[in-house]
């Protein structure tokens, strides 16, 4: 019963990965206050040269991919995710098995976006497979599975997670 990929995929995934980048963006790291000291001493051309404390602010880096690229993407690449998806759940069940769904994704989007790189690479995989698992692959578990689809789901995406930080972290770093 293998279904096919629809506009609504497409647009859900769009909309997913457009709120992925709204939580990028809008994270923000202040740096902790200085411990509270004594009274300013008096004024010496050193502390006038010096720099007041400014907090430091992250900022998502800019997109390298359009929307348009990632919808041809999708048209091409989601039908055969859907069914990855689907054969990973389908009997006999195999608990391990599952994990490969963030592989197939993971290779799909190198494949078929070779431009998209790092943070953002992996927030669009990330949502592609969250997608997947909860409307094409979570309701073709076993009963006696089911349970556990939450658990699973984060164990697929903290995999992700771990090769993005093995990986591409540490390619960025060399």
């Amino acid at each position: 019963m293998t279904q096919h990929a629809t506009k609504a995929d497409i647009e859900a995934i769009l909309e997913a990965r457009r709120q992925a980048k709204v939580e990028q963006v809008t994270q923000v790291t202040v740096p902790a206050l200085p411990p509270k000291r004594k009274p300013d001493p008096v004024v010496t051309a050193q502390n006038i040269t010096q720099p007041a404390a400014v907090p430091s602010i992250q900022v998502a880096p800019p997109t390298v991919v359009s929307d348009k690229d990632v919808e041809r993407f999708l048209e091409d690449h989601l039908p055969m995710l859907i069914k990855a998806a689907q054969d990973l759940v389908m009997p006999p069940f195999n608990f391990s098995e599952v994990l490969q769904l963030g592989t197939a994704v993971s290779q799909a989007v190198a494949a078929g976006l070779p431009q998209i790189k790092g943070a953002e690479a992996r927030a669009l995989v990330v949502v592609i497979v969250r997608y997947l698992w909860r409307k094409y692959a979570t309701p073709l578990l076993p009963p006696y599975v089911k349970p556990f689809a939450g658990m699973l789901e984060t164990l697929i995406i903290t995999g992700i997670e771990a090769a993005y930080q093995l990986v591409v972290k540490r390619k960025t770093q060399s």
